[in-house]
C-alpha cells in the first residue's frame, strides 16, 4: 500500500479548488464538454513508482513523490497538467500513452503533451494573471523534476515545443481574458541545428498546419540545454533571462521593457 505524502490541510484544499477551477474553466470556454459526466474522487498517495496519474474506478490519484522535488505550484500545475489528459484527452494512465506511442508514434504523444501544457498555461493566464515571466518561474522552480544528466532528443524537443507554444500565447495575447485565441501548437525537431542552425516546426493552428523554421544558432541551442541540464547552475533570474533570449530570438522579436524590468525585480 502506498504510503501518505504529509499535505498540509490548506494545500490539499488548495489543489481540490485549483482542480475544480480548470475543469469548470475547459467546460466554459468549450474544451470539455461533459461536465457533470467527468465528476471523480479525489487522492493524493505517495509512490516511488513511475506515474504522475493513475484512474481505477471513480477515483483519480496524483502521486506526490513529485512534490518532494518542487514548489507546491509547480507541482499544482502538473496535477492540472495530468488532469487535462484525462478530462479532454482521455488518457489517464501511463499506459495508454504507451499506447499511443506505439499505435501512432512518439511525436503525437509530443503533441498531446504539448497541448496539456498550452491549455494549463492559457488557465493560469486568464484565470490566475500570469504573466509570461511569471509562468516561466514554474519552470524553473520544477527544474529538477525532469531534467536528466544526458539529452534525450524526444523530451528536448517536447520541453522546447512546450516553450514556444506557451511563449506565443503570452506574447501574442498579452491581456487576461482574451477572446478568440487562434492557438499555435509548436512541434519541433531538433536535428537540423548542427547542420543548418535552424529549427524545423509543424505547427498546429486551430484551422491548418504548416511547417516553418526558427532561427537558432549551435550557440543558442546549447545555452537552452544548459537551462535543461544544467539545473543547479543558474538564479532564477538568470534561468528565465535565457529562456527569454531563446524565445524571442526565435520569434525574431525585441524583447519588451516590460519584460525586462520584471525580470529585473526577480531576486538574484
Amino acid at each position: 500500500m502506498a504510503k501518505k505524502q504529509e499535505f498540509t490541510e490548506q494545500e490539499g484544499e488548495l489543489l481540490i479548488q485549483s482542480l475544480n477551477g480548470f475543469t469548470k474553466w475547459l467546460n466554459e470556454i468549450g474544451v470539455l464538454k461533459a461536465l457533470e459526466g467527468n465528476k471523480r474522487l479525489v487522492d493524493f498517495p505517495f509512490s516511488t513508482q513511475d506515474w504522475l496519474m493513475q484512474v481505477e474506478g471513480d477515483t483519480v490519484s496524483f502521486n506526490t513523490e513529485v512534490r518532494k522535488k518542487c514548489s507546491f505550484d509547480y507541482y499544482k500545475m502538473v496535477v492540472l497538467h495530468e488532469s487535462f489528459h484525462l478530462m479532454v484527452q482521455k488518457i489517464p494512465n501511463k499506459g495508454d500513452a504507451t499506447r499511443i506511442k506505439d499505435n501512432f508514434g512518439d511525436q503525437l504523444m509530443k503533441l498531446i503533451d504539448i497541448e496539456a501544457d498550452f491549455y494549463t498555461a492559457l488557465y493560469y493566464k486568464e484565470k490566475l494573471n500570469y504573466t509570461l515571466v511569471k509562468f516561466l518561474g514554474l519552470y524553473f522552480d520544477g527544474r529538477t523534476v525532469f531534467n536528466d544528466e544526458r539529452i534525450r532528443p524526444g523530451k528536448f524537443e517536447r520541453y522546447i515545443g512546450s516553450l514556444l507554444s506557451v511563449a506565443k500565447l503570452f506574447i501574442e495575447y498579452p491581456k487576461v481574458d482574451s477572446k478568440d485565441i487562434e492557438y499555435d501548437l509548436y512541434l519541433p525537431t531538433i536535428a537540423p541545428v548542427y547542420t543548418e542552425s535552424k529549427l524545423h516546426v509543424l505547427v498546429i493552428r486551430k484551422k491548418h498546419i504548416y511547417l516553418d523554421e526558427i532561427s537558432a544558432t549551435h550557440d543558442d541551442f546549447v545555452k537552452l540545454m544548459s537551462c535543461y541540464k544544467d539545473v543547479n547552475d543558474f538564479t532564477k533570474q538568470a534561468y528565465i533571462t535565457k529562456l527569454i533570449n531563446f524565445i524571442f530570438k526565435a520569434f525574431n522579436k525585441e524583447i519588451p521593457k516590460s519584460i525586462k524590468d520584471e525580470i529585473g525585480k526577480i531576486k538574484k
